[in-house]
């Protein structure tokens, strides 16, 4: 789905963020901005599990900070524990095996 840069700038989403689009009364969408995590945080193989898991809290704290200042609604726990959970399983195929 598209969204023109007008509106997305208006309410201060970037081009690429990920989207949960839910039907509302009366037949209407509701388009809500969700947690994105840059991939290169989960990948890096020279990274410790404990380095990984820091920064994706401050990632987490970082996209809270950014939707109180911008008056959206909290994350729910379940989606942030959802969207941890695949960031963890990408982790785990990406990681390379030792013996």
């Amino acid at each position: 789905m598209v969204i023109p840069r007008s509106l997305r700038e208006e309410v201060g989403v970037v081009e690429g963020t990920l989207m949960k689009v839910a039907v509302v009364s009366g037949g209407q969408f509701l388009v809500t901005p969700q947690v994105s995590i840059d991939r290169a945080i989960v990948a890096n193989p020279r990274k410790t599990r404990k380095q990984v898991l820091r920064e994706l809290a401050a990632t987490v704290s970082e996209l809270r900070r950014e939707a109180n200042a911008k008056g959206l609604d909290k994350l729910s726990v379940r989606e942030i524990n959802a969207t941890v959970a695949v960031a963890r399983r990408a982790h785990r195929t990406t990681k390379p095996r030792t013996k």
